[in-house]
């Protein structure tokens, strides 16, 4: 944190591309939780894609001569780190300290596969932070391969998505998603300020309740007196089927 402090934090490289924009967001929007100021994505042709969509008659040559681009050697103060893609595992953070790990990896969380079986009372997914277009693609594909093996929420499981915006509840209606959703057992909550702030469905209220939940923040108290484990959107919805914190593989269900 003493490098990321009241800083702004670039991120770039070739994994970047890999990312939607929706994904940049999340990754923005989680910078504060290392005590950044922000958090801002090189811009890229993905940038261009997703501005040209949304700007009847865009000119794709004036939007790229606006992007502000970091010089080549730039100095950071707070150096670069590189992260390499293809070795993140499943991981979640613990209850009231997104900074409490295991031992392999004692400062960033817990790899799932090394927590040991965690039995959940309620699943919370959307919110701002995993309520959009990519994240309720990905929670229906989760609920369409468990119907697929005969499967609905498990049992003393509550289970509930939030939408991030009208809009993504409207693709989500235009899809199937909705319908999909509601066959697997899901409770659905329009977009609003919700668990994240202790208000509505999908707040815990007694202390010995587990949530896996994919909002942004899990203070203790901040969504009820439970505990409260942040985890992926895939991660989230898995476990809703399963009754216990559970990474998506794509044959998790068989």
């Amino acid at each position: 944190e003493s490098e990321t402090l009241d800083m702004s934090m670039e991120f770039g490289g070739e994994g970047l591309a890999s990312l939607s924009m929706d994904e940049r967001a999340t990754l923005c929007n989680m910078a504060t939780e290392c005590s950044a100021k922000t958090g801002i994505c090189e811009a890229d042709d993905v940038t261009v894609e997703w501005l040209t969509s949304r700007r009847e008659g865009a000119d794709v040559s004036m939007i790229r001569q606006e992007f502000v681009l970091p010089d080549v050697g730039a100095i950071y103060g707070g150096g670069v780190h590189e992260i390499d893609l293809s070795q993140i595992r499943p991981m979640v953070a613990h209850p009231g300290n997104p900074d409490e790990g295991v031992p392999s990896d004692p400062t960033n969380g817990a790899y799932i596969d090394e927590i040991g079986e965690v039995p959940i009372d309620i699943a919370y997914a959307g919110s701002c932070t995993a309520g959009k277009d990519d994240d309720f693609s990905y929670y229906a594909m989760v609920c369409e391969a468990a119907l697929k093996s005969g499967l609905v929420v498990s049992e003393g499981v509550d289970c509930y998505i939030q939408f991030g915006s009208k809009s993504v509840k409207e693709l989500s209606m235009r899809m199937g998603w909705t319908e999909t959703f509601e066959k697997a057992g899901v409770k659905l909550i329009d977009p609003g300020c919700g668990a994240c702030i202790g208000a509505g469905p999908g707040v815990s209220d007694d202390p010995e309740q587990v949530t896996v939940s994919a909002i942004n923040r899990n203070f203790q108290g901040r969504s009820g007196p439970g505990k409260l484990y942040l985890a992926s959107p895939l991660t989230v919805m898995t476990s809703a089927f399963t009754g216990k914190i559970t990474s998506w593989h794509p044959d998790v269900f068989l």
